[in-house]
């Protein structure tokens, strides 16, 4: 996996300063649903952390994850960033991805103030997923944003 020591020079030497700070945007999409032990979150043992843990508890785990993620594309890239592609999805098996609110919401707001901190433009991975039940708690911002996620009390 190269990707990080490859395609920032070629950006760099592509587009000028200029056009990095204007026009030129260097994407990238960015989830931790296919992070193995190291980000993932479940309702069943074997990711970072479980479903079932308190926010509090769950929040530096994920803080730490999206951070380091983010700071090396901040420090690598010099010009306009995005990440195009976010979601709440916490494991890559969405039957056994959390849908708990409060982790989900938290979740969110972090991914969002480390945005704001790194000056990345994130655009939420999609507004409806209306054939996809098992995939709405964390692929579907109406489905956050609207409160329908599953209630804190279920555990998952």
């Amino acid at each position: 996996d190269n990707f990080w020591e490859t395609v920032p020079g070629w950006y760099s030497q592509t587009f000028s300063q200029q056009e990095r700070h204007s026009w030129a945007v260097f994407d990238i999409h960015w989830y931790t649903a296919w992070g193995g032990d190291k980000c993932s979150g479940r309702t069943v043992p074997g990711g970072r952390y479980l479903c079932s843990q308190a926010v509090d508890e769950v929040r530096p785990m994920l803080h730490t994850c999206i951070e380091d993620d983010m700071a090396k594309f901040a420090g690598k890239v010099d010009g306009l960033k995005s990440c195009s592609e976010f979601s709440l999805s916490t494991f890559e098996d969405a039957v056994l991805a959390c849908r708990n609110r409060d982790i989900l919401s938290m979740y969110l707001q972090e991914q969002l103030d480390i945005f704001e901190q790194y000056r990345i433009q994130g655009f939420f991975w999609t507004w409806r997923m209306p054939y996809g039940p098992n995939f709405e708690s964390a692929w579907s911002y109406e489905h956050i944003a609207m409160g329908q996620v599953a209630p804190q009390e279920s555990g998952l």
